[in-house]
């Protein structure tokens, strides 16, 4: 989702007839805060619409039509990027995010309503909309899937805070436009100053010249006779600094509130793979374990416990370059820990599902404890000590 379609959500727009021109009518201390919260958004639902969400049929992994619908495309209309987009943003801004399930497509409601709250056998929900069609049938707790991190909404929370920040960017961008305008002082005769006449040449054509002159690069001022027109400075013009120190704290408490390492959210990444760990267990983690128990949740007990379940992997978010981990891969198949296929799965590469790619292989350096020692026993080691 792009950030302008983004800000469509959000505010309203208007767009000029007979070109592609768009103006956003927002304020521009709203714009900081939503700018903040869009690039939070943005880094975690990205990092969860990479993860693969794997099912498990009898303790094995399988890909079957779950495993398409929750990775490829739940609906006719999403691929599962946007589809677990929209899921995080509802999240992040309200609290939680509903999805429902029917004729085996997934899709996350724009709106709905709770019919009826029953904390002992679950809540029912109706009004359900999805884009511009409303479900009329009601729902009950085990028919939909209810995303829910915590009982905040971290949106709300921002929206408070961010009031008394919205007067201060207010009241720094006024500072800063008035100290850094262009100012000029139109000495006019004292005989013209009361006449009417004159103020109303003034108000129609003397204020638009003066308009033009200072609007654009290149203009002329004509100045006429009893009339001088001269620059007026600021004696201490300000800078920019209390704004950018601003933008920079805004972005900095909405890193806090959602998790996320401030040099993330800035972007000024110098250790990339200590903050991406940061990252993952702080702000990712949370939400892809909320996503596998939703998931779990609705299969029911008698499926988990029969080895049928959903699991989100997070170990594809971070970017993994093929020779600087080469050393890392072989160890892992000389301990025996995986085999070919199960690595090039994990790397991102297609199984060979051959049967030597499925065996499991370990060298001769890797011995049972048991074995060790009977070897030294027959060797004569353990009486020498």
């Amino acid at each position: 989702m792009g950030f302008m379609t983004f800000l469509e959500k959000w505010f309203p727009m208007k767009e000029i007839h007979g070109s592609c021109s768009i103006i956003v009518d927002i304020p521009a201390e709203l714009y900081y805060k939503e700018l903040a919260l869009y690039t939070g958004i943005s880094l975690l639902a990205n990092a969860i619409a990479k993860c693969e969400i794997k099912t498990y049929v009898d303790h094995a992994p399988v890909k079957d039509r779950d495993y398409y619908c929750l990775n490829v495309s739940p609906n006719p209309n999403e691929s599962s990027s946007q589809f677990w987009h929209k899921v995080i943003e509802k999240v992040i801004r309200g609290g939680e995010a509903l999805v429902i399930e029917t004729n085996g497509n997934l899709y996350c409601a724009d709106s709905y309503c709770v019919k009826e709250e029953r904390p002992i056998i679950g809540n029912s929900y109706q009004n359900i909309s999805v884009g511009n069609f409303t479900f009329t049938k009601t729902w009950g707790a085990n028919d939909v899937y209810l995303f829910r991190l915590d009982n905040t909404e971290i949106g709300g929370l921002l929206n408070g805070m961010s009031n008394e920040y919205n007067k201060l960017i207010s009241a720094a961008a006024k500072s800063y436009k008035q100290s850094n305008g262009s100012k000029f002082k139109l000495h006019i005769e004292g005989a013209k100053a009361g006449d009417k006449e004159f103020n109303k040449e003034f108000e129609e054509t003397i204020k638009k010249q003066l308009a033009t002159f200072m609007e654009n690069e290149y203009s002329i001022y004509p100045e006429f006779e009893g009339y001088e027109l001269t620059s007026f400075k600021e004696s201490n013009p300000k800078n920019a600094d209390d704004l950018i120190k601003l933008r920079k704290d805004m972005f900095e408490i909405v890193g806090q509130a959602l998790k996320i390492p401030q040099t993330l959210m800035s972007g000024n990444i110098t250790n990339m793979n200590e903050i991406t760990k940061v990252f993952l267990t702080f702000a990712v983690d949370p939400l892809a374990d909320m996503i596998a128990e939703v998931l779990n949740k609705r299969a029911g007990f008698e499926n988990w416990v029969k080895g049928s379940f959903y699991k989100m992997d997070t170990g594809k978010i971070n970017h993994r370059d093929i020779f600087e981990i080469a050393q890392s891969i072989d160890k892992l198949i000389a301990c025996g820990s995986m085999c070919i296929d199960e690595l090039r799965e994990e790397l991102g590469y297609e199984a060979l599902n051959t049967p030597f790619s499925r065996q499991h292989f370990m060298t001769k350096n890797y011995e049972k404890i048991e074995q060790l020692l009977k070897q030294m026993v027959e060797g004569g080691e353990m009486g020498n000590e």
